[in-house]
Order: structure tokens, then sequence, then C-alpha cells
């Protein structure tokens, strides 16, 4: 036990089991898209590692530890009771800086393809909701806890951005161009260059 948090399963339910298979899936769809679009090929391979890692992070809760630690902290530094002042701040901070980071995708990467911005969007719409979850705020959870048509809004978030990410792939699988065998070779360090 590390911090008051425990190594186990994080969400046990079917939609989270989904959840965990649908970023497997987002992650191999990017791997593939690197082989479409050779311009951003080590992008798309960096977005689908970091897939699997939130993968794994959706079934361990390591948001959750990080939680910990922030709550030991703030005790420890003796500014616990103006916590939510520090989330609020925080979850400030954290939709500035997704705000930001689409634009920045949009303007840095006009010249890839429209399904790695794409995709990009959705990687940042997912490090922003891992990270608010992680600032554990009482209101937000609230709204992420409310049921839609017997969905949780987290779940609705969650898979709306891995939804985002496997548009985005799947448009560069499409409409890209196929690497030759040598090029796939290549691509996994296989064969020099």
């Amino acid at each position: 036990m590390i911090h008051g948090w425990t190594p186990q399963i994080g969400d046990p339910s079917v939609l989270g089991w989904l959840t965990v298979a649908s970023y497997f899936f987002a992650s191999l769809l990017c791997l593939r898209a690197a082989g479409h679009d050779a311009s951003s090929k080590n992008l798309w391979r960096a977005l689908g590692f970091a897939l699997i890692a939130l993968g794994i992070n959706k079934q361990l809760d390591l948001q959750t530890l990080l939680t910990q630690i922030g709550r030991e902290y703030a005790r420890s530094g003796r500014w616990y009771e103006h916590r939510r002042a520090v989330q609020q701040i925080f979850i400030s901070v954290i939709a500035f800086t997704s705000v930001l980071g689409s634009m920045v995708i949009i303007v840095m990467f006009k010249n890839r393809s429209r399904g790695f911005g794409m995709a990009s969007i959705g990687l940042i719409l997912l490090g922003a909701f891992v990270l608010i979850r992680a600032a554990s705020f009482h209101h937000v959870d609230y709204f992420l806890n409310l049921l839609f048509l017997g969905v949780r809004f987290n779940w609705i978030i969650e898979l709306g951005g891995i939804a985002v990410i496997v548009l985005g792939a799947a448009q560069t699988c499409r409409t890209g161009r196929r690497s030759s065998p040598m090029e796939r070779l290549r691509f996994w360090g296989l064969r020099s260059r």
C-alpha cells in the first residue's frame, strides 16, 4: 500500500473493461495509421503508446495514487483547508491548457493529415479528463457521476475522447498511402535505413 492506495482493478464493470479495450483498440489503430502516414509515423506511434499507458492507468487507477500524494502534500504543507481554491486553479489551468493545446495542434500540424490533428485533439481531451479526475474536485466528481440515458458522464467523456482518436486514425488509414513491407520493417526498427 502506497500513500493509502493499493494496486487493484479500478473499474471492474463491463463498461470499465470496454473502455480499456477501446484504449487498446485505438492504440492498435494509431500504430496502423503510422504505416499510412509517413510524415507523422513517429507521432502516431507516440500516440499509440500513450493510449496503451492510459488503458493500463484506467484499470490500475493511478490517478487515485496521484490524488493521495496530493492530499498528503497538502496536509504536510498545512494548506489542506485551502485545497478547494488550489483544485479550482488546477482545473482552470487544465481547461485553458487543453484549449490552447488544441489550437497549437491545429496550427502546428496543419500540414499533417487531418486525421492526425483530430486524433491529437482526442488525446488532449483524454489527458485533461484524467488530470481533472486526479484533482478529485467534488463538484466535478458529482457531474462526472451523473447519468445520461443510464450511462455516467465520465464514461461518455472518456469514450468520446477515444472515439475522436479512433476516427482520426481510421481516416488516416483510409486516405493515406500504405507503407511498403520494407518501410514497415524500418518502422519497427527491424531493418536499417
